[in-house]
């Protein structure tokens, strides 16, 4: 099953048929699923492992672009400019300015990622020296926007997972713990 008929439910219910162990299918929705064993694990591991698997390769469909939004602070030495980290983002690919005056010869963007204090809360942040930057990351899109390679490497990944924390199968989940990396290795060669 990928594509649009993906959703969440579905593909936790892949990785519990793929270890196997008679476990029934998972009934409720994401985040939190339904109150069985397999529900219970997968409202831990399916957004983890989703972001792991998101983070690999920098998978086409999960790009996106924000706009970013500064925290007040004084940046540290060396950076004029303190960002909040985008919510939803499993990684930042890179910072862009608002506008480029070359677009076939665009100048890159210096930027840091690190943590401070603001408004008294420990905060990811990004430090840069451009005005106004856009950011470019990588978010946690629908499984029905999922590319098909994508969606097996997190199926594999989650199995791998729920095998060892339903079932203590460990090797099971060795087993398709490296089969998620095969799959995830057939991504590099994918056309952008």
């Amino acid at each position: 099953m990928s594509g649009s008929s993906a959703t969440p439910t579905s593909i936790v219910n892949q990785a519990v048929a793929l270890f196997g162990n008679d476990i029934p299918p998972v009934t409720g929705t994401y985040p939190t699923f339904d109150g069985s064993v397999a529900g219970v694990n997968a409202a831990k591991l399916y957004a983890p492992c989703v972001a792991t698997v998101a983070r690999q390769f920098g998978w086409d469909f999960s790009r996106n672009w924000v706009e970013l939004a500064t925290t007040g602070n004084t940046p540290p030495l060396g950076w004029a400019y303190e960002y909040e980290y985008p919510s939803g983002a499993a990684e930042l690919r890179q910072l862009v300015p608002p506008a480029i005056s070359d677009p076939n010869n665009p100048l890159p963007v210096d930027w840091s990622v690190g943590n401070v204090m603001v408004s008294d809360q420990p905060t990811k942040v990004i430090w840069a020296n451009q005005a106004g930057a856009l950011a470019v990351i990588t978010n946690l899109p629908p499984p029905s926007t999922w590319d098909p390679l994508f969606q097996e490497t997190v199926v594999r990944l989650l199995a791998s997972e729920m095998a060892t924390a339903i079932a203590g199968k460990a090797d099971t989940s060795r087993d398709l713990l490296e089969q998620s990396g095969g799959f995830a290795g057939v991504g590099i060669t994918r056309p952008d």
